[in-house]
């Protein structure tokens, strides 16, 4: 199941808000009091909230609901409408009834179904009106009721308000879930062992760790699944979860109290992955994985390791998940369009209706801006690296930088070669090396980052690069010589190319010595792109050539070495 389109009308702070689901992972994002948490409990009276701790009543009721400042207009209605599209993969139970009940097709091949829903609640009823329309065919009204009690009763949403720290006694019990919450078999098998309980539980939680690594699929190369009991108890066996990046410093399990909320949204999606793989075509309905909040009680390094996590496991899964969110590392680093950024109007210097703030490939950055409470240019040049799909990431100064290092990734330099099978960036200039905050959500967002710097313009940003943390030759390299005009990247080449290129072009080096600025900028950028050219048609893979650029590329290997 998938939600695709949401429109809204006349709900709490909403008038009229239409929001697009593109992807299967969506973070809504906004100030504080903008709207977020209402788009959520739109989803969850549409499919029904089923979660065991939901902590509150999702009902809809006009009087109470309908916006304040329309007090009056009570010839308005409070309208709601989801699109859904059901899957015939994976959600079988649910076309079956649609086709047999709505449509009345009881041997239909089973297709892909979209489903619309309509709810419109007026001020002199109490109930709301129910239209269902499937595949552009509307369904009389007893029908769509009954279909649409049949979502809510099919377990069509999951739950979870991080916010909330005692979401379940679980907690209260210091432990993550049980091992029955997985299959109800384990129980019984242990009951009719209890002679050699201590093997069979090592051997249960092992078999558990390794049917936990066979649903994370292709992600088995990049996550380490942990999986432990942390007591005995006859009835039912409790168990802690992990999930942490492979070669990561910081284990998941010694993140804090942010770790048991954590486990019970991952034991939500590997569930839901069960249903996606069940061969039961009966009871076969994907979930959508609905969170708020999900970097409550994490620290910014245990948020951008879990944003990594919940966005490549909804992605690889195939099943929805909508989050709400203030943090930057929760925001969707896989496209712009998956980043919905909610604001509210002012009217009178009171806050009116929320509406979408378009978040385009030209305004991608305004979700971010919000996050991180921070307006600048130094976001311009990041786009590329913000929507990487690496989690580990080469900075360089500039494009000519980066072609440089592509060069040093070919096979023919052997042992000489860069040995980095991930992306490299160039960040156009060092603004966000300037500016703290952002450098830090760099530093967090990625899981392992290395910056080659220019010596010129070390002195400036240095002394950032050190107060986020970051250590000289393991986070940042510099890179050329102290002499004039090689304090940069040019300053690795050999004279070999600098002096054919420059007796080639005598009149850009003349403009080098022009009085005037923009002229020797021109030349200067100009020989630039000359001797990068040069390199790649006339150079050869060897000391001569590329001697000083292997020095550096010695310095990356050391700590990037088949990193990506």
């Amino acid at each position: 199941m998938k939600i695709e389109k949401l429109n809204i009308e006349n709900y709490r702070t909403i008038e009229k808000l239409e929001i697009s689901l593109d992807s299967y992972y969506t973070a809504i994002s906004g100030r504080n009091n903008s709207g977020k948490s209402n788009i959520l409990r739109v989803l969850r009276f549409i499919l029904g909230d089923n979660s065991m701790f939901s902590g509150d009543d999702i009902e809809i009721n006009y009087k109470s609901d309908f916006p304040i400042w329309k007090k009056n207009e009570t010839n308005e209605s409070i309208k709601i409408c989801a699109t859904i599209l059901l899957y015939k993969n994976f959600d079988s139970s649910l076309i079956k009834y649609v086709n047999t009940f709505g449509l009345g097709k009881k041997d239909e091949k089973e297709e892909n179904i979209t489903l619309e829903l309509h709810f419109e609640l007026k001020a002199d009823i109490s109930n709301p009106i129910i239209k269902l329309i499937i595949n552009e065919v509307e369904i009389e009204e007893y029908k769509s009721k009954e279909i649409v009690q049949k979502i809510r009763n099919t377990k069509t949403l999951i739950f979870h308000n991080s916010t909330q720290t005692d979401m379940s006694w679980a907690f209260r019990r210091n432990v993550h879930g049980f091992i029955d919450d997985f299959t109800s078999q384990s129980s019984a098998g242990l009951q009719s062992k209890k002679q050699a309980l201590t093997k069979e539980l090592k051997k249960l939680i092992e078999q558990h760790r390794k049917d936990l690594s066979q649903l994370i699929g292709r992600l088995e190369d990049k996550y380490d699944v942990g999986l432990n009991f942390p007591g005995i108890n006859l009835d039912r066996i409790p168990f802690e979860i992990t999930l942490g990046e492979k070669d990561y410093d910081i284990p998941l399990e010694d993140w804090g109290s942010g770790t048991k909320n954590r486990t019970l949204i991952l034991k939500s999606i590997f569930n839901a992955k069960r249903i996606v793989e069940s061969e039961d075509t009966e009871n076969k309905s994907t979930p959508v994985v609905i969170i708020e909040e999900p970097e409550s009680f994490l620290h910014p390094s245990a948020q951008a390791e879990f944003g990594r996590i919940l966005q490549d496991l909804s992605e690889e899964y195939k099943i929805q998940l909508i989050c709400t969110t203030h943090s930057p590392y929760l925001l969707s680093h896989k496209s712009p369009k998956s980043n919905i950024l909610i604001n509210r109007k002012i009217e009178r210097k009171k806050l009116r209706e929320a509406y979408v703030e378009e978040v385009s490939d030209d305004n991608w950055k305004a979700p971010f801006e919000t996050a991180l409470g921070m307006i600048g240019p130094e976001f311009e040049s990041l786009k590329d690296a913000f929507f990487s799909k690496d989690n580990t990431i080469l900075f360089v100064e500039g494009k000519i930088d980066k072609e440089y290092f592509e060069l040093l990734k070919d096979e023919k330099h052997g042992s000489n070669k860069l040995d980095f099978v991930g992306e490299i960036y160039s960040y156009d200039g060092f603004g966000f090396m300037t500016n703290n905050q952002l450098l830090k959500f760099i530093v967090d967002r990625f899981s392992r980052i290395l910056i080659t710097l220019d010596l010129d313009t070390s002195k400036k940003v240095e002394p950032n690069l050190k107060r986020v943390g970051l250590v000289k030759d393991k986070d940042y390299i510099i890179i050329g010589k102290d002499t004039s005009g090689k304090r940069n990247v040019e300053g690795l080449l050999t004279d070999i190319v600098i002096n054919k290129v420059n007796a080639e072009n005598t009149d850009l080096v003349q403009g080098l010595m022009s009085d005037d600025k923009e002229e020797v900028k021109s030349a200067k950028n100009s020989l630039k792109g000359k001797y990068l050219e040069e390199m790649k048609q006339n150079s050869l893979p060897n000391e001569e050539y590329y001697g000083e650029f292997y020095k550096v590329v010695k310095k990356i290997n050391k700590q990037l070495k088949g990193s990506g």
